[in-house]
């Protein structure tokens, strides 16, 4: 029996599009809390991919989306993610990530990690806070679906309808 299910839970590992490899983490069981998050004190960012697949040519964690991939590619956000995700292996485990992966329902999406990309997301982690700590925070985009889509929304003066 154990054989059965370890022998089905690789078969939907290898159609998901996940890079071959051992997976040593795992967090796409949403009843269980199975793994604790990585975690880096000196960015103050902790995180859970859904897979850290170790492949060979290093750690890579992977994020699965339900949906299809858009057609312009990942949003901004996703990449931010899966960026972190690597800093986040790169400082828990002291090996830097050849890249990130979304798994989209229709397709895989690399991410590519480099120390531009990683003093990327510290930057904007940086502006992060610092819009947090400040009493105004100004919107950077034109789209409403954001707007409606955003925590600060009640309280925030320059919302889209």
């Amino acid at each position: 029996m154990a054989l059965l299910m370890w022998a089905r839970a690789r078969q939907q590992i290898r159609q998901s599009g996940i890079p071959d490899g051992r997976v040593v983490y795992q967090d796409t069981d949403r009843r269980h809390n199975v793994e604790l998050p990585l975690v880096s004190p000196s960015c103050g960012l902790t995180g859970k991919p859904d897979y850290l697949v170790e492949a060979s040519n290093g750690l890579i964690p992977v994020e699965l989306k339900s949906r299809n991939c858009p057609r312009s590619g990942p949003h901004e956000g996703e990449v931010a993610q899966v960026t972190a995700y690597c800093v986040l292996v790169e400082d828990a485990f002291g090996a830097t990530p050849p890249c990130g992966i979304i798994q989209y329902a229709d397709r895989s999406w690399p991410i590519r990690y480099t120390l531009k990309d990683r003093k990327r997301l510290l930057h904007i982690l940086d502006e992060m806070r610092e819009a947090r700590n400040t009493r105004t925070a100004h919107r950077d985009h034109q789209h409403a679906a954001r707007c409606r889509a955003c925590g600060y929304r009640a309280v925030c003066d320059e919302a889209l309808d």
